[in-house]
C-alpha cells in the first residue's frame, strides 16, 4: 500500500546500532520543566538526575560560575549498551560492543546578558592532540578515556572553556520524539538513504516518529532526487551534522508548544523521557539549569546560531579523518565565543563585503535552472569556499533567470558574503518564511559558477529535464519568491 502523502516510509534493510543521535533531548526537559512546573516542581525533577564526579579540575571555574554569566556547557551522546534491555538488545549487547563513543559532541553557549544562544557541533573524527598524553588521534578516542580526557581536550584544541558537562546514553531519542508525538521537517526532495532505511517519498513537510527520526538524524549515505535522478548528498558527514541541527531547531519547537499549550500528559511524558538517560556534573546546580532552561523557554529555537567546524578531510595512517581549516576555523570559534573577530587577511574586508565567516552562514541550494545536476556542483563548490550546506533540492521552477539569493531578512550581511560568491547575474529578496538556514540559493539561467569553482556556462533557456516529472508552474525572478511551508 502507498504510503499518504507527506508521510515518511522506513524501509529496514538490515539492524544496526541506534545511537543517541543529538544532545537536544536535556535542552528540552529542561525547558518544559521550567515553563510548566515552576522552581518546585524542577528541584523533584532534578534530584532523579545522576551525576558525575571528578570533573572539577577540568571544568572552567571548578564548574562554579554566576546564572548572569556567559555558560559553555558541552553535551555528548554516548553509544553505551550498558544500559540496553529486552528488544534493545538486537542492537548489540554490552559483550558485543564493549566500552562506549561519543556519537555526538555540541559545545551549546549561553549568554543570559546579550540573550544569545548558540551550538557548535565538533566533527568526531577531528583528528587532535589528546590532552595528557603525546599522541593525536580522533577526538572521539578521548571520550574513551573519559569525560574528563574529553573536555581537556577540546579545551586545549579549541581554546573553549567548559562550564559544564551532560552526557546522555542512547534510550532517549525516540522516546522524546514520542512524546512530542512526531517532529515535523521541511524535505526540499524526494530523499532516501537505503543504509538507514529512510524514505521520503514527496517533498514538503513530511512527519517522522521516533523510528524514522532516527533513520533521518543517522542516515550517512543521504541522497536526493534531481532532474529524474538520485544525487548522492556531497556534504557527506557534515550533512549529516546540519540535519541533526535543524532537527534540534525542530525538537526544541515543539516541545515549547507543548509547554506553552500546558499539555499536562505530554509535558510529563517530555520530562521523563528527557532526563531518563542524562547525567550531568556534579557542580551542575538547580541554579545554573534554572537559569538555562527560561533561556530557552522564551527563545525562538530559530533564534539559536548553528556553527559546525571548518574541516578538511585528511589520512592519517590509512585512517580517513578530519583537520581543522585555518584560519576558518578560529574565526567561527572566535565568531561562537562572541569574541572580536580578526582582521580580514591582507588588511580589511571590501567595504561592501561584510567580515563573517562563511562557515558560519547556512545555506540551501535549489536548482532553479534545470541544469543537469546543477544543485548538487553548486553545494560543493559553495562547500569548498567555506560555506555551511544546509540542504539540496529543486526549486518551485526550472525558469530562474537571474540567480536568486533568498534570505532572512535579519541575515542580509549573509546574503551579501553569498553573493559575492556568485558568478553572473544575481537578485537579493528578503524572505521571512525560512526555516533552520539564513540563505537559499534559486540558481537560475544566468548562473556562471563559483568563484574559485568549477566554472559553468550560462543557459539562455531552462526546461525541465526528462523525468523531472511534471512541470512545475512559470515563474520568473520579478515574481515573489513562493514562502516555505511553515512546518
Amino acid at each position: 500500500m502507498a504510503a499518504p502523502q507527506g508521510e515518511v516510509v522506513l524501509t529496514r534493510h538490515r539492524r544496526w546500532p541506534r545511537r543517541l543521535l543529538i544532545a537536544a533531548n536535556i535542552i528540552v526537559a529542561l525547558c518544559v520543566v521550567a515553563t510548566a512546573g515552576g522552581y518546585a516542581y524542577f528541584r523533584i525533577q532534578f534530584g532523579r538526575i545522576p551525576t558525575i564526579d571528578g570533573l572539577k579540575d577540568v571544568l572552567a571555574g571548578g564548574g562554579d560560575n554566576e546564572p548572569s554569566d556567559p555558560m559553555n556547557v558541552l553535551l555528548v551522546g554516548s553509544d553505551t549498551r550498558a544500559t540496553l534491555e529486552g528488544e534493545e538488545k538486537q542492537f548489540g549487547t554490552a559483550t558485543q560492543v564493549g566500552g562506549q563513543r561519543a556519537d555526538t559532541i555540541i559545545v551549546l553557549r549561553i549568554e543570559p546578558e546579550a540573550k544569545r544562544a548558540a551550538m557548535m557541533s565538533v566533527p568526531r573524527d577531528l583528528y587532535v592532540k589528546q590532552a595528557g598524553t603525546q599522541r593525536s588521534s580522533r577526538i572521539n578516542d578521548a571520550f574513551q578515556a573519559g569525560p574528563d580526557r574529553l573536555i581537556q581536550t577540546i579545551t586545549d584544541n579549541l581554546g573553549i572553556p567548559i562550564h559544564h558537562y551532560v552526557q546522555l546514553d542512547f534510550n532517549g531519542f525516540r522516546a522524546i520524539v514520542g512524546a512530542l508525538d512526531g517532529v515535523d521537517i521541511y524535505s526540499p526532495a524526494r530523499a532516501r538513504d537505503t543504509v538507514s532505511g529512510l524514505n521520503i517519498p514527496n517533498p514538503g513537510c513530511v512527519s517522522l516518529n521516533g523510528e524514522q527520526a532516527l533513520a533521518f538524524v543517522r542516515s550517512r549515505h543521504y541522497q536526493y532526487f534531481e532532474n529524474g535522478k538520485w544525487r548522492s548528498d556531497p556534504t557527506g558527514d557534515l550533512g549529516r551534522i546540519e540535519r541533526q541541527q535543524d532537527f534540534i531547531r525542530r525538537v526544541l519547537k515543539k516541545a515549547n508548544q507543548k509547554a506553552k499549550g500546558l499539555d499536562v500528559f505530554a509535558v510529563n511524558n517530555l520530562v521523563n523521557a528527557g532526563i531518563k538517560n542524562v547525567q550531568i556534573d556534579e557542580h551542575f546546580s538547580s541554579k545554573d539549569i534554572t537559569a538555562l532552561a527560561r533561556r530557552f523557554r522564551s527563545l525562538d529555537p530559530n533564534a539559536v546560531e548553528m556553527f559546525t567546524l571548518p574541516t578538511v578531510p585528511a589520512n592519517v595512517g590509512g585512517a580517513s579523518v578530519l583537520r581543522l581549516k585555518q584560519p576558518d576555523a578560529s574565526a567561527v570559534i572566535d565568531t561562537f565565543l562572541a569574541k572580536a573577530p580578526p582582521p580580514a587577511e591582507g588588511g580589511a574586508a571590501k567595504p561592501d563585503v561584510p567580515d563573517i565567516p562563511p562557515s558560519s552562514i547556512r545555506v540551501r541550494v535549489l536548482n532553479g535552472s534545470g541544469a543537469e545536476g546543477q544543485a548538487r556542483e553548486v553545494s560543493k563548490d559553495l562547500g569548498a569556499a567555506g560555506f555551511t550546506i544546509a540542504g539540496i533540492g529543486q526549486a518551485d521552477s526550472f525558469r530562474y533567470d537571474a540567480t536568486v539569493i533568498r534570505f532572512v531578512p535579519s541575515q542580509r550581511d549573509k546574503a551579501l558574503v553569498v553573493q559575492s560568491k556568485i558568478q553572473g547575474e544575481t537578485e537579493l529578496k528578503e524572505d521571512p518564511t525560512l526555516k533552520a538556514v539564513d540563505v537559499v540559493v534559486v540558481t537560475g539561467g544566468k548562473f556562471a559558477g563559483i568563484v574559485g569553482g568549477t566554472p559553468q556556462a550560462p543557459t539562455t533557456t531552462a526546461a525541465p529535464a526528462k523525468g523531472a516529472g511534471s512541470k512545475p508552474a512559470a515563474t520568473t525572478t520579478t515574481a515573489p519568491p513562493k514562502p516555505e511551508p511553515d512546518c
